[in-house]
């Protein structure tokens, strides 16, 4: 790697150490212990000073809840309802006083929103029934309320605040809603009207003790507060960790207390010990960065020729240390809501499966001080992460994003629930990881698809997207081809059939393997007429050269391919196919005509330039290229004929070692032939000779 590069992880790991400073409030100025309850103390430390042991947020916030359940809801009576209900009274007596007949005033009563039967109403038509019966609602609403209505409440004593004053008073001092409507209906039970009041209590009558509010929460904030914050007191000199002991939850609780005494007292770390931390820290990431950016540049799946294609490698991993300090410092929620698989996904997209294994571990390592090297959240991303990269590679679904999102919700919340087993997390504090891990799923994969599109295009990689826009025959180069060179035209949409059809049989891709067998022959654009399928009488040409140049001029059209491809964008998987369609092969044509002039000849001058086919894509156009070729040379009778051709093909192949850096294998090779089979007889095989229509005289 350059020194430049060099110069660039360097300056990455200094943002990441910076911003380490910066936000990591705490972590750099005061001492802190590294170590985890469950493991085995390797010093022993005593107090300092005095400090008090903290509760932890967790006990202290079980404590609250155990506390506020104790706290009985205090009722007050409400005087504005009482006032209500007699006005309600009012209105109703002024609708039956001014009432003709028992119809309008049903009618009249329905307005203000009560229901009365007509027979009901009948007896309140009577001047004196209204008036006895309005006397007689009014003193028993005045009983009733004097002592005070109440609703749902079950025990045996009701906390009372009223004139300021808060007291415990036993439930039968007051009346239930259900008792104050019976009583209702029975004290009137012997009059005419009792029909009209039995109806009129199950509307009229409401509880007057309420839930006061105001003092319920002023009185769940006095016990709150009155909860103590601390648990003991430790002394000077007091053991707190036992060398060769094992570490418990309350030593851990006790260094915690102990930092937080650090920090009250401002006893900060020497300047020695913050330039070790510094300094230990700038190297542990320049030692992953440097890994990560000459991983991505050995494998060679995108071109780098300036720092700019490595940059949003860098990039993604700075990223994703600002989204664990946003989450940490500004929202305050579980780091399992850090988008972490955001980064390691679209790197699997845009730059293939080994690389984002080895990035998702290295981003880990980097978030993990912003984190406080906590163990669950680096278990949980890695292999929810992880798993989710395998199903994608195994479904080959890199660019459906919905899949993307499913898949990566389903591995969090298995994995979730396998590690919450496995440390048997009471179930909302598994429920609660789940929810933060599906939000967190949702993030990376919108910010997957902002980002991989971009990408796609600046490195120019082979999307379904872009690989169907160069199958239309609009495209300038095939149009080029279709009109220049109409055999090579002809011949190219053959073998991309051929190949479509084998990359289906053994698992490869279809679509890049016919656009690569479109494009593969595109350089011959640029001198059609030396060769044999655009030019019937191209041997002249040749005839007038030595088998050398002639030879040099054939293999020319891979160079001019590539040219082309470059020119006109074309993603490099596609190039890598126009380049490795002939790999290290021999122009045996030639080689033989030099040979049989009697000069004494190199024979790599006869050879294409490769490399040999790097993957099963290129192959498949390699074998297709020259099954398709040698087929229509022939006359061909029967199946077992291109059987034969196609089985010399392979052979061929195998003793040139062309397949040798491919990872095809034999059986990938038998699918692919009887994939082809089909497609070769239905091309070549010979029309029935139809006999001639008898002449009628």
């Amino acid at each position: 790697m350059s020194l430049k590069n060099w110069y660039y992880c360097f300056l990455t790991a200094v943002v990441i150490v910076a911003l380490y400073h910066i936000f990591a409030v705490g972590r750099y100025t005061y001492p802190e212990f590294r170590i985890k309850a469950g493991q085995v103390a390797e010093f022993e430390l005593l107090a300092p000073f005095d400090f008090p042991v903290l509760k932890s947020a967790e006990q202290l916030v079980n404590e609250q809840e155990k506390s506020l359940s104790r706290v009985k809801q205090p009722y007050s009576p409400n005087e504005e309802i009482v006032f209500g209900i007699y006005r309600n009274v009012d209105d109703i007596f002024l609708v039956l006083n001014r009432s003709e007949n028992e119809a309008v005033a049903q009618a009249g009563l329905e307005k203000l929103g009560y229901q009365f039967a007509l027979m009901s109403l009948s007896p309140m038509l009577s001047a004196y029934v209204r008036e006895k019966a309005y006397n007689g609602i009014v003193s028993m609403l005045e009983s009733l309320y004097h002592k005070g209505v109440y609703e749902n409440v079950n025990s045996d004593s009701m906390l009372v605040y009223r004139d300021k004053v808060l007291m415990e008073v036993p439930t039968r001092e007051f009346i239930s809603v259900e008792e104050a409507q019976s009583r209702f209906k029975t004290a009137f039970r012997d009059n005419s009207f009792a029909a009209f009041v039995s109806e009129l209590a199950a509307q009229l009558i409401k509880p007057n003790l309420e839930i006061n509010d105001g003092k319920y929460k002023e009185l769940r904030e006095d016990r709150t507060s009155s909860l103590p914050l601390i648990e003991g007191v430790i002394l000077q000199n007091e053991v707190i960790i036992r060398k060769n002991a094992r570490v418990t939850e309350n030593d851990i609780a006790k260094l915690q207390s102990l930092q937080e005494a650090y920090k009250n007292k401002n006893i900060r770390k020497t300047a020695g010990q913050q330039l070790l931390l510094t300094l230990g820290l700038l190297i542990f990431n320049l030692i992953i960065i440097y890994s990560v950016t000459y991983y991505f540049q050995i494998q060679g799946t995108v071109d780098i020729h300036r720092y700019s294609d490595i940059m949003p490698i860098h990039l993604g991993i700075v990223l994703i240390v600002l989204l664990a300090i946003i989450n940490n410092l500004v929202l305050g929620y579980g780091n399992v809501l850090i988008p972490f698989a955001f980064g390691v996904l679209a790197t699997m997209i845009l730059v293939g499966f080994e690389f984002s294994v080895f990035y998702c571990i290295a981003n880990m390592l980097i978030v993990s001080p912003f984190i406080n090297w906590e163990t669950y959240t680096p278990v949980f991303f890695i292999l929810s992460t992880i798993l989710t990269m395998i199903i994608l590679k195994r479904n080959n679904a890199y660019h459906e994003y919905f899949s993307i999102w499913f898949y990566l919700c389903v591995s969090s919340v298995i994995v979730g629930i396998t590690i919450a087993i496995y440390k048997t997390d009471p179930f909302m504090v598994m429920a609660k990881n789940i929810g933060l891990s599906l939000i967190s799923a949702t993030v990376s994969v919108v910010g997957i698809m902002l980002v991989v599109p971009f990408y796609e295009r600046k490195w120019n990689r082979a999307t379904k997207q872009t690989l169907l826009e160069l199958l239309d025959f609009n495209h300038p180069l095939l149009k080029k081809l279709a009109t220049d060179a109409v055999g090579t035209y002809h011949h190219s949409l053959i073998v991309g059939n051929l190949t479509e059809r084998a990359a289906e049989a053994i698992g490869a891709n279809p679509l890049l393997a016919r656009v690569g067998s479109y494009y593969h022959d595109i350089g011959k654009v640029v001198n059609t007429n030396i060769f044999t399928e655009n030019n019937e009488s191209s041997t002249d040409i040749h005839n007038g050269l030595s088998a050398v140049k002639s030879a040099e001029m054939i293999k020319h059209h891979v160079f001019e391919g590539i040219e082309l491809a470059h020119k006109y964008k074309i993603p490099q998987p596609v190039i890598d196919i126009i380049m490795q369609h002939h790999g290290t092969g021999t122009i045996r044509y030639f080689l033989d005509k030099a040979q049989k002039e009697g000069y004494e000849i190199d024979p790599e001058l006869f050879r294409y330039p490769g490399p040999r086919p790097q993957s099963k894509e290129a192959v498949l156009v390699m074998l297709a290229d020259m099954v398709e070729s040698t087929t229509k040379s022939k006359n061909l009778s029967s199946r077992e004929e291109i059987e034969t051709i196609i089985d010399d093909t392979i052979l061929r192949l195998l003793r040139d070692h062309q397949l040798e850096d491919s990872p095809i294998t034999m059986q990938d090779l038998k699918k692919a032939k009887e994939a082809m089979l089909p497609i070769l007889q239905s091309i070549y095989r010979k029309r029935l000779d139809y006999p001639e229509e008898k002449k009628h005289v």
